[in-house]
């Protein structure tokens, strides 16, 4: 949904960092001896970020928290180092964590900046990746609701997979694959789509349908733009009421193109969708009463 940059922290030098901060030196020692096995699985990610392949990786099911995972490291140990050591800490992995959280500006990715940042999310759950746990490039700035609205499962197919604000291909993020249509009535009704160019590839068109329907975009998107397009209403009724039917149509362009907003966030879509509807840029909104032109006839 919005591209961020890549995290400029080696996953290995992270591992060890959140590592430092063990105070028990027998359970340090048990990390420090699994640091290659660590090694080998973020090899792993990263060529699986290659063809965006994350669903391949290896699994763990739910619960399970002593099965080892990497060398003498159990799902419990390295879930542990997230958010004991990383999250729990004042330490050197602290900071990681921090400027990973903040490199967003406060807006998250996954929903386009709808939310605010309030913490890191998985993209590959811990509860099912574990070794992935203190990956810089799995810790993703996310608002509240995406982090807790998501399906709690990661896709078993390359398909199913959602974006990745780091990894994944531009497309994704320069391409529009969201659009809305607006609908009349006493409040007007915007109601958005997931809808993929026909020059994509099947699999990134079902991975675009999996991210719009994992984060629920439709419903926050709607919900959201039904106070912004009131606004808009009320100020083509007032200062915005001498403007010709194409001048209003450009200026509701103007939000539709703006660069300022995310593409396929909910805010250029909307206003794209409202350039593009003849009766939303023709009516006479000083008209109290407007909306009853729309109204079934009996």
């Amino acid at each position: 949904m919005r591209k961020l940059a890549t995290p400029q922290f080696d996953a290995l030098e992270t591992f060890d960092r959140c590592v430092e901060d063990i105070d028990d030196l027998n359970l340090q020692a048990s990390y420090s001896g699994s640091r290659a096995n660590i090694g080998h699985a973020n090899d792993a990610f990263d060529a699986a970020g290659e063809t965006a392949a994350w669903s391949n990786l290896p699994r763990v099911p739910r619960g399970n928290p002593g099965v080892i995972v990497a060398g003498t490291l159990t799902k419990k140990n390295l879930m542990d180092l997230y958010s004991t050591n990383m999250v729990g800490t004042t330490g050197r992995s602290r900071d990681i964590y921090d400027e990973i959280l903040t490199a967003a500006g406060g807006f998250c990715p996954f929903c386009g900046g709808l939310g605010h940042v309030r913490s890191l999310d998985h993209y590959l759950p811990k509860a099912n990746f574990p070794a992935y746990s203190v990956h810089p490039n799995n810790l993703v700035p996310c608002c509240r609701d995406c982090n807790t609205g998501k399906n709690a499962s990661f896709g078993r197919y390359p398909h199913q997979q959602t974006l990745h604000p780091y990894l994944d291909h531009d497309r994704f993020f320069s391409e529009r694959w969201i659009t809305a249509l607006a609908y009349p009535g006493e409040s007007i009704l915007v109601q958005y789509s997931c809808t993929p160019p026909i020059t994509w590839s099947v699999n990134d068109k079902h991975r675009a349908q999996s991210h719009f329907e994992g984060y629920d975009l439709a419903l926050r998107f709607s919900v959201q733009a039904g106070s912004e397009v009131a606004k808009v209403v009320s100020t083509r009724a007032s200062s915005l009421r001498t403007l010709s039917p194409d001048s209003f149509r450009n200026f509701l362009l103007d939000g539709a193109n703006s660069q300022n907003l995310v593409l396929n966030g909910w805010h250029r879509t909307m206003y794209s969708a409202l350039a593009n509807t003849d009766w939303f840029v023709q009516t006479d909104f000083q008209n109290p009463g407007w909306h009853l032109a729309f109204a079934p006839q009996l």
